[in-house]
């Protein structure tokens, strides 16, 4: 994998020093939701599953709410076969092979529970220290118009390396 552009947008000094600053602001950075300090090292992982599954499926900024693949609605049927139908279209909708994903879509299907919550931080400091905006958020940068996929993988790299490097044993 290249590192040109993480070297050029989230290697620079004041990126990492804005996103320590973040991890020393919050005393529980590191803790996750059940209470738990979480090793920097299980965050890195869980951010490399992420980029890995946005890889392999493919990553898009947002959902267009494209319904020209809904069927039309057969008023005739009985509420069983409807709701049979609406649950088959969403199991379809939302399986794992179904094509490209947001990235929030992949956070749900890793499901890494704590690493979650700690690696959204993460995410969210190292935005942060790029935009210079201490309340940018990871979820609303990824999805921005004209955002590249080459920039959300760095993102989840840097971010995955800070992990390793920055957090706890």
């Amino acid at each position: 994998m290249t590192d040109t552009l993480t070297r050029s947008l989230f290697a620079a000094d004041t990126v990492t020093e804005t996103a320590l600053a973040e991890t020393q602001r919050h005393t529980r950075f590191w803790v996750g939701h059940s209470g738990e300090t979480i090793p920097g090292s299980e965050v890195a992982d869980y951010l490399d599953a992420l980029r890995e599954l946005l890889e392999t499926r493919g990553w898009v900024p947002s959902y267009r709410g494209d319904d020209s693949e809904l069927p039309e609605l057969d008023e005739s049927l009985s509420l069983k076969a409807m709701l049979l139908s609406a649950w088959r279209h969403v199991r379809e909708a939302l399986g794992p092979d179904r094509g490209p994903i947001t990235l929030t879509g992949a956070r749900v299907q890793v499901d890494g529970g704590d690493a979650d919550v700690v690696g959204g931080r993460v995410l969210d400091a190292l935005v942060a220290g790029l935009t210079g905006v201490r309340t940018a958020h990871a979820t609303a940068w990824v999805a921005r118009k004209g955002r590249t996929w080459d920039e959300v993988r760095d993102l989840l790299a840097a971010a995955a390396d800070f992990a390793r490097t920055h957090g706890p044993r």
